[in-house]
């Protein structure tokens, strides 16, 4: 368990470095509605680190519980990409744990569904609440036929508090997966910033609707 908690700890520094590293990103995609999505070379792997950006009219705490993969919480419910999620253990509550995901099908189906084995840390300070994850080899959980095993780099979610407007927050999505089987780089390349696009658009819709309800 230490060495779990030592290698989300290092996550979570890694994540706080590419959040406030301004140089060296390129923006691929930027929506009407403020959201951007930047990609630079990885450190981590033959591949990408992706950062996408926006402002939620929510107070910190409402958007991560949204966001934040448990299967108790309501993630599993809006998120579109999202259609199981476990805790395979808690290695430590309420903070650490060991967490599968398992994603749908995408780009009409030429990327077949997939699944992730991460080791999460929740962090909160005065500045944010954020989500750490890495992938971990987990002998308790072997593959199975209908998923290809996907690798997640240093990734996770930052609900960054903004300082006087407790109703906003900005939301930073940080990811590098490898996603593994046979798919050439650019349809991996291609399908990503759609995909965490609509992840905001998701959130944003559901997080509009769920206010609107109780009013």
């Amino acid at each position: 368990m230490n060495n779990f908690r030592e290698k989300a700890e290092e996550v979570a520094k890694k994540l706080q470095d590419y959040h406030k590293t301004v140089d060296g990103w390129t923006v691929t995609k930027k929506t009407k509605d403020g959201e951007t999505i930047s990609y630079r070379v990885s450190n981590e792997f033959d591949g990408y680190l992706y950062k996408g950006e926006c402002i939620i009219d929510a107070p910190p705490a409402t958007v991560f519980h949204y966001v934040d993969p448990v299967p108790e919480g309501p993630r599993g419910n809006w998120d579109s990409d999202m259609k199981k999620i476990e805790i395979l253990e808690w290695l430590d509550k309420p903070d650490l744990r060991v967490n599968r995901a398992c994603t749908a099908s995408a780009c009409m189906g030429l990327i077949s569904p997939r699944d992730f084995v991460d080791v999460i840390l929740t962090k909160e300070t005065d500045s944010y609440i954020s989500t750490n994850g890495v992938s971990v080899s987990y002998e308790k959980c072997p593959e199975e036929k209908k998923y290809v095993r996907g690798w997640n780099y240093p990734c996770g979610l930052i609900c960054e508090k903004l300082p006087g407007e407790p109703n906003k927050t900005k939301l930073v999505s940080l990811i590098q997966p490898d996603i593994g089987g046979m798919l050439p780089r650019s349809l991996v390349d291609q399908a990503i910033p759609g995909s965490m696009s609509a992840f905001f658009t998701e959130l944003k819709n559901t997080l509009k609707k769920n206010e609107a309800s109780k009013s």
